[in-house]
């Protein structure tokens, strides 16, 4: 199933769900005296009548492809990382991914696997055996400079912080990657692109290139 046709479903139920909400509370204003139980038909009719009146007046299909055109860009163009700055300079530091175990691990019998307080590195058990690519889809050199680098290192994985990793990986013709909400990029403590990361030793080296 094609992504614009998941969207154009999503966006219905969620115009439909509105409606609905807009007439429940329609229905809670102005109540004064007694009060009576409002009909699941009535509901419904009243529901049909309002939808019915929306497609006729070309209203409801307008606001559906503006809704649908909306979800369609949020997918293929993402809010791009905020706090990243371009690089001027060659930079290099390091991130250790120790992490000290807050409570202890234990099997599913209850015997002691790691207990608290110990020092734990990930990339010690699963190295990293890939680079990581940061940068820019928007700036021209920094897309060139990540193709050029893909070229010597197939295996590198290439993640955006802005731009269109849809198309990008569609001119490509591989996966590229976006980091959703900066989580990466938080994590990492970078500070601007594009950067490769990548293990050297039992931490991870940040090289900030300039361009």
């Amino acid at each position: 199933m094609s992504v614009r046709r998941v969207v154009g479903r999503s966006v219905s139920l969620v115009m439909i769900v509105c409606l609905c909400q807009s007439l429940a509370k329609a229905e809670e204003i102005g109540r004064f005296g007694q009060t009576y139980p409002i009909q699941e038909k009535d509901m419904l009719a009243a529901i049909y009548e309002k939808l019915a009146g929306l497609e006729q007046s070309g209203w409801l299909a307008n606001k559906q492809k503006e809704m649908q055109e909306q979800a369609l860009q949020s997918i293929n163009h993402p809010t791009a990382v905020n706090g990243l700055s371009t690089a001027s300079k060659n930079n290099t530091f390091y991130f250790d991914p120790t992490i000290i175990v807050t409570e202890n691990i234990t099997d599913q019998e209850g015997r002691l696997i790691v207990p608290v307080g110990t020092l734990v590195n990930p990339i010690d058990k699963i190295p990293l055996t890939k680079s990581m690519l940061f940068f820019d889809g928007e700036d021209a050199k920094q897309v060139a400079w990540a193709k050029s680098w893909l070229e010597h290192e197939p295996r590198a994985v290439p993640i955006l912080v802005n731009g269109s990793y849809i198309e990008l990986s569609k001119q490509w013709q591989r996966t590229v990657y976006f980091d959703q909400k900066g989580s990466m990029t938080a994590k990492l403590n970078l500070k601007a692109v594009p950067s490769r990361v990548y293990q050297e030793g039992l931490r991870l080296r940040i090289d900030e290139i300039a361009l």
